[in-house]
């Protein structure tokens, strides 16, 4: 059962795991399609390889074999996959028991697997595979809660850890998709939906990640006195499970929650504090893209532009490391909205990029960054919804509604309000073109060449300092404005609570003083690094080379 010390505030209307939460019942309606039960009755004649790929699979769970696992998991599993089940399911549970032996453990990982591949191929239709899919997780998730904190009875290596909690999150943001599309369900799915509150609900998805994060103590106070530090396995869920927090609240909008669920994980990777991100590529990129979105959402730009500056020069520099999984095509989309991240952010307030950041974000948004620079509207509505995620409705409908434009409901109320900020944003490029080029300036003159009203001045000055300022979620290079005060103390890497962000100081590249009726620039001159020129150039012709090679072996596919 879930440990005690989940926080009530996530968690209170959620129901029990497993005791409250029946096994979903199958109507006539929501079975599976005959296509994919035609599908799965074929299966039950299971190649040879298919068989003895099972077999290793159990064997090595039950030897604890990580090695062998991620082998399995990573490679074999896909090769199987590519030749057997490409186009079709895996066979189903029950004609996978025997060759296990019936092992709970096995069959629990190998569902999830099962109902993965029918996300992915898009064979998974209807109401049944959903219900279906988060039973398992239900069981699954039970099953891991339930293992021994400090010698647990199976591992698996953290590159399906990961994939286990972004699936969670991403079939979550599936079902309200679904379940939304209110004039494609029949009667007896909407009783079905009436009847079964809690299936993918987000007090149910909220639950089992905060009890997977406490069951790998990562978060505030389970750390207390006499605390033994669980199991690798529990203490990379639990990093992944925060990851997963803050993703499903970027879904729902909370941006805030989002940002403090991360609790004790190591943003920059420059600790040893819970940055087991940095073993995934696709789990760091997610980290990075969500809280950089997070701050772009919650007018941080400072921040904004240090988060995905850091996870753009991390997949920049780890490419050729980073391995070709079905996570591949994810982690390039992260990538490029991360860019469009910084298009947003650093036109909205001008902070200053290393030149292979910059040429990227030229080459993707060169047309958009100069509308962005006169303040179009629609320049900043394309970039916007080309980088978000995707948002769940922020309503249910009711059974016999039919609510046109549910599905972009979400997406319309964030894209108005950011709209709003932009439109109070709109002189602040303007005013640094002209404090750029001098180090003082009277006011008078400053407001006349603004064409602003005697006096509104002082208000714009005072807006731009206010979003640069600078609560950074890097342990280092921050500082409070009262001098005399105690320096806030927290972990190098790790976000700033709200009370001790309401205190950080203002760190651009540019500063301005207003004395008086004179303004006095102050702008920091950073030595042009070489080492970044080369290592954009070895990244280019690398690109080259691979280009060069998939088009002479005709291509290559992956799972």
């Amino acid at each position: 059962q879930p440990p005690k010390g989940v926080r009530p505030s996530a968690a209170c209307a959620c129901v029990t795991p497993r005791e409250r939460i029946p096994h979903i019942e199958t109507t006539k309606s929501n079975k599976i399609p005959s296509k994919q039960t035609n599908s799965m009755s074929e299966s039950s004649v299971i190649p040879d390889s298919t068989k003895k790929f099972l077999k290793q699979l159990n064997r090595a769970l039950q030897r604890k074999n990580l090695y062998d696992i991620q082998h399995l998991y990573e490679y074999e599993f896909n090769w199987q996959t590519q030749k057997f089940y490409k186009t079709s399911s895996w066979p189903s549970a029950k004609h996978v028991a025997k060759i296990v032996d019936d092992d709970e453990n096995c069959l629990v990982l190998y569902k999830q697997l099962y109902y993965r591949h029918l996300y992915v191929r898009k064979l998974a239709s209807g109401l049944h595979s959903h219900f279906q899919s988060f039973q398992n997780y239900i069981d699954l998730f039970n099953i891991i809660l339930g293992l021994t904190t400090q010698d647990p009875e199976f591992e698996i290596p953290a590159c399906w850890c990961w994939d286990m909690i972004d699936e969670f999150v991403y079939q979550f943001s599936c079902f309200h998709a679904f379940r939304n599309r209110t004039s494609e369900l029949s009667e007896s799915d909407k009783a079905a939906l009436e009847k079964n509150p809690h299936a993918w609900s987000a007090q149910t998805v909220v639950r089992f990640l905060l009890c997977i994060a406490d069951k790998g103590g990562v978060t505030p106070g389970t750390k207390s006195e006499g605390f033994e530090a669980p199991h690798a396995l529990f203490s990379t869920m639990g990093t992944y499970a925060l990851i997963g927090m803050l993703r499903v609240n970027c879904l729902m909008g909370d941006y805030e929650g989002g940002i403090e669920a991360l609790g004790q994980i190591d943003v920059t990777g420059n600790t040893n504090i819970n940055h087991s991100h940095i073993q995934v590529p696709a789990a760091h990129a997610s980290l990075h893209y969500h809280l950089a979105f997070a701050y772009l959402a919650t007018r941080r730009y400072t921040e904004c532009v240090k988060v995905a500056s850091k996870g753009l020069i991390y997949l920049q520099r780890n490419k050729g490391a980073i391995p070709r999984t079905y996570q591949q095509a994810n982690i390039n989309k992260m990538q490029e909205q991360m860019y469009g991240i910084l298009a947003l952010a650093t036109s909205l307030v001008p902070q200053r990029l290393n030149d292979g950041l910059a040429s990227g974000v030229n080459d993707r948004y060169s047309k958009q960054m100069d509308r962005m620079r006169s303040m179009d509207i629609e320049a900043y509505k394309e970039v916007f919804v080309g980088l978000c995620p995707k948002f769940i409705p922020m309503r249910i409908p009711s059974s016999g509604s039919d609510i046109k434009g549910q599905d972009d409901e979400g997406l319309q109320l964030q894209l108005a309000v950011f709209l709003d900020e932009v439109r109070a944003l709109r002189r602040v490029p303007d005013i640094y073109s002209y404090l750029k080029m001098c180090t003082t300036i009277n006011v008078e003159r400053l407001t006349s060449f603004l064409g602003e009203e005697e006096g509104s001045l002082s208000r714009l000055l005072l807006y731009i300092k206010h979003k640069t300022r600078s609560g950074s979620e890097y342990g280092h290079g921050g500082s409070t404005v009262d001098t005399k005060a105690p320096e806030v103390k927290r972990p190098e890497g790790q976000p700033l609570g709200r009370e001790a962000r309401d205190k950080a100081r203002m760190d651009p590249d540019m500063q301005f003083v207003v004395s008086e009726d004179m303004v006095h620039v102050s702008e920091k001159r950073r030595e042009k690094q070489h080492a970044d020129f080369f290592i954009r150039e070895i990244i280019r012709y690398g690109n080259v080379i691979d280009e060069v090679e998939n088009s002479s072996r005709g291509g290559s596919s992956y799972y």
